[in-house]
């Protein structure tokens, strides 16, 4: 019997540590969420890089004006928290897919933002080199 109590008192041990570091983990998730959308915010939801894909995506920009975009992009996104790059990003692609929906369809639409967002981060050398895009239609 003093064995299954001490079974039993260890059980509700690991159970309650285990529910702490999740509570920890879903705050600490929360509070790097906002973070980021603090650092959306300051950056002005990214204007330059939804200015240089709308120039990359339009095609109707010169060579010089998605130059000048491109470096103004990279000076904001270095401004932000590496983490945090990415769903600025996410954001900024998902502001000019809305501006742009009716002008091609949706599969092209991921399939240039993938594109672009892959060249924004090789051209601003930085981390991460590479960042998810969003797979679900706005249309």
């Amino acid at each position: 019997m003093a064995k299954l109590a001490v079974y039993l008192a260890t059980l509700a041990l690991i159970l309650f540590l285990a529910n702490a570091s999740i509570t920890s983990v879903t705050v600490e998730s929360e509070e790097n969420r906002d973070s980021c959308e603090q650092q959306i915010r300051k950056q002005a939801h990214l204007k330059h890089c939804q200015k240089y894909m709308e120039e990359e995506w339009g095609g109707e920009g010169s060579d010089n004006i998605a130059g000048g975009y491109i470096d103004s992009c990279c000076q904001q996104l270095e401004k932000m928290d590496t983490q945090c790059r990415c769903q600025g990003l996410r954001h900024a692609t998902m502001q000019q897919m809305q501006q742009m929906q009716e002008q091609m369809g949706s599969k092209q639409m991921r399939e240039i933002m993938q594109k672009v967002t892959k060249k924004i981060m090789s051209e601003c050398e930085m981390e991460p080199e590479r960042c998810d895009t969003p797979s679900r239609s706005l249309i």
